[in-house]
């Protein structure tokens, strides 16, 4: 009697854990991508945009002859529908319209069986497996709308001198301090910050004047629907830091005066599939808002079930990842899109992530201050051959503000990118007529290692006063400055490289744009590069920005110079 009754208790012990297990497995949720074959019989039509996009954004495609197409229009409410009927537990999380597709949470573990056999469903996969059932519910209590437009500002740019403080290295490193000083500080701009949390956005010093002028336009949170994105998560907090932070003599962003949204779109619980999607969701959003320039700090080159979703360094060619696919699909439509390179510098992966490898974005390098390649960055170029970075700015030991609001130290493309990005739409700002396309090409001839790119650097750190001539300045045929950015001189004492076809006469004529000051000089140059060296004698400003007007055969071309006493 007592060994059988040892067997039983030998085969319950073995069931036990079988039947707890297979319990756990049927009771797996999990969230999917599901993609569609086609719109049809959509309500919507391209040729009432106004019901899909904000006025914003219609505007920006007919500012730049931008097509509306049926990519545009929102995916089939009836096949949302259809598959959301599949189980009671179906939650529809996110909607592509470009990718024609959904993210749905559901508790159905033979979901993708269901799906398979529907004529409209094109592709489907799991995105991630959650150990246990999610509760979504809706935050009443968000102080921010999902919508709220952007007054109108005035465009005539005011000349400002920030006291940049302990960021004062970031902002000079990229010539930035230029623009600002020629009143370019992303006023009338608006950005999208996509990250992973915005804890105390909301109250903290640093962006209390974004806060008061109302430029805190709008948060979403494509993660959790029902948790505030102002409750927890620093890294956000730091990445719109370095774009919107303003404390004079402390901290200075490199686009303080942008407006913004606000979008989580990151899961820093896990690394899975399903927040591409989200992300995909948030440019998504960002576009029918009308959004200019969009900074993402954020890369995926590996996931916590690699073992099924397994990324190789071939992928990175801009066309696998939804991402990156999205990201270029973005750029067609008017927008700046600018992304960290990643982390992976010194690591086994050492290259870009997605969706850094996308088309026609800016993929950003980190430096440190002295402009050297920060360790961690990770190097391009993309698999089919495009040069990464595309820019680079300060990502080692920047200035940010943390989640209490002091000013501390970080590492990482994450905030080299938001400096890089804040400079690009105050670049705009000052050239609303040019494309995306332009700003970002200025933004690549303008690098460092512009005629000579490697997989380090790319084209090297943007000096945006070279990017604000290149599309200030047209082209002469008859002449070219070769070096007319800022400069620091003693006595006003500048050399200016310049390059002409022939031997030949060349007037520079110099006006101060901070008083009456004007100086003409009559240089005769010759047919290889040279510097012409020009002094100011009666010039006591401490900085000042010159207005140049070169003139060779009748010809004359504009430039703006920036000089200031060497310290």
């Amino acid at each position: 009697m007592k060994r059988l009754t040892d067997n039983i208790l030998k085969l319950f012990l073995i069931i036990l854990p079988l039947c707890f297990s297979m319990q756990t497995m049927a009771q797996k949720s999990a969230k999917y991508w599901i993609e569609f074959t086609d719109k049809n019989e959509s309500p919507y039509s391209i040729n009432n945009p106004e019901k899909f996009l904000s006025q914003r954004s219609i505007e920006r495609r007919k500012q730049y002859g931008i097509a509306i197409t049926e990519e545009d229009l929102p995916v089939n409410r009836n096949y949302i529908d259809s598959i959301l009927k599949t189980d009671k537990s179906n939650i529809l999380l996110t909607k592509s319209k470009w990718l024609n597709g959904i993210t749905i949470y559901s508790e159905d573990t033979l979901l993708e069986e269901k799906i398979r056999e529907i004529s409209f469903v094109r592709f489907s996969e799991k995105t991630i497996l959650i150990d246990s059932a999610e509760v979504f519910k809706v935050d009443t209590n968000r102080k921010f709308t999902e919508i709220k437009f952007l007054k109108a500002y005035n465009k005539t740019p005011q000349s400002v001198e920030y006291q940049y403080g302990r960021s004062k290295g970031q902002i000079e490193l990229n010539n930035m301090q230029w623009l600002h000083r020629l009143g370019y500080t992303g006023k009338g701009m608006v950005m999208m910050i996509m990250d992973a949390g915005f804890h105390n956005v909301d109250t903290i010093k640093p962006f209390k004047k974004l806060r008061q002028e109302n430029r805190l336009l709008g948060v979403k949170n494509f993660v959790m629907p029902e948790e505030n994105v102002f409750k927890r998560g620093s890294h956000g907090t730091m990445v719109l830091s370095c774009i919107a932070a303003q404390i004079d003599g402390e901290i200075i962003g490199s686009a303080p005066d942008v407006a913004v949204y606000l979008a989580k779109t990151e899961d820093e619980r896990s690394e899975h599939k399903v927040e591409e999607d989200n992300w995909v969701a948030g440019v998504e959003w960002a576009d029918s808002l009308g959004v200019d320039v969009l900074n993402s700090s954020l890369g995926y080159t590996k996931f916590d079930d690699s073992l099924v979703h397994l990324r190789k360094y071939s992928d990175l060619n801009g066309k696998v990842s939804r991402a990156s696919r999205a990201a270029t699909m973005a750029a067609k439509r008017g927008m700046i899109i600018c992304n960290s390179a990643g982390n992976e510098g010194s690591k086994s992966w050492h290259y870009i992530g997605a969706p850094a490898d996308a088309n026609d974005i800016l993929t950003v390098g980190g430096t440190y201050l002295n402009g050297q390649k920060a360790d961690f960055s990770s190097f391009g170029p993309t698999a089919d051959g495009r040069v990464k970075p595309d820019a680079c700015a300060v990502g080692a030991y920047t200035q940010v503000s943390n989640t209490k609001g002091y000013t501390t130290i970080a590492s990482g493309t994450s905030f080299s990118s938001p400096l890089l990005s804040g400079m690009v739409a105050a670049l705009w700002q000052a050239f609303p007529e040019k494309t995306n396309y332009e700003i970002m090409d200025a933004v690549r001839r303008a690098g460092s290692q512009y005629d000579s790119p490697d997989a380090a650097l790319g084209y090297g750190i943007t000096d945006f006063m070279k990017a604000y001539n290149i599309l200030y300045s047209k082209k002469n045929d008859d002449v070219t400055i070769l070096n007319y950015v800022a400069c620091k001189a003693t006595k006003y004492k500048i050399f200016i490289d310049i390059n002409s076809k022939k031997s030949q006469v060349v007037e520079l004529k110099f006006k101060s744009r901070r008083d009456n000051y004007e100086v003409v000089k009559t240089k005769k140059i010759g047919a290889k590069p040279r510097d012409i060296e020009i002094q100011f004698d009666k010039h006591q400003e401490d900085w000042d920005i010159m207005d140049l007007q070169v003139t060779v055969n009748g010809k004359t071309t504009s430039y703006v110079i920036g000089i200031e006493k060497a310290e």
